[in-house]
């Protein structure tokens, strides 16, 4: 896509989204109780405050995989702020800072999607920055399926 249509794409995408009801951020809880289970996958959205592209990312892609009848039961969605102070529960409890969870897993920048077990291992190669050429959808759907075990890794 020529650089003088990503602006205006991007800026119509933003506008859909708010007027289309913007969601707001994720849930940011990384352990639920009961669910340490083999066959869920935690894709995890890192993003920074005013982040045009994280806004993207969560509104446009994510919502759909909750819908999806292969991911339904098996995909939580989360999302976490780069740098936040606040705190989280842990995949094993305990509260751990927004900040603390990207340094453990070497996120630099947002956005930055995670698919991780229900042990917080690693399932699949992070998803780094926005959409810019119309296949972050595509990208997004093999991570899950490979990160779900639906699809082998390259």
């Amino acid at each position: 896509m020529p650089a003088a249509l990503r602006l205006p794409l991007l800026a119509l995408l933003l506008l859909w989204s708010t007027l289309a009801g913007a969601r707001g951020p994720l849930d940011a809880r990384l352990h639920e109780a009961g669910t340490r289970r083999d066959d869920l996958l935690y894709v995890v959205l890192f993003s920074l405050p005013d982040c045009p592209y994280c806004l993207a990312v969560r509104d446009a892609y994510l919502p759909a995989l909750p819908d999806d009848p292969r991911f339904r039961e098996r995909v939580r969605i989360r999302e976490l702020s780069i740098g936040n102070p606040r705190l989280t529960t842990d995949f094993n409890g305990e509260k751990i800072s927004h900040a603390d969870v990207a340094r453990r897993y070497k996120v630099k920048f947002a956005p930055t999607v995670l698919f991780l077990g229900s042990d917080g291992q690693p399932r699949a190669e992070p998803l780094l920055g926005g959409d810019s050429v119309g296949l972050y959808g595509g990208y997004l759907e093999k991570r899950v399926l490979q990160g779900l075990g639906l699809l082998l890794s390259n």
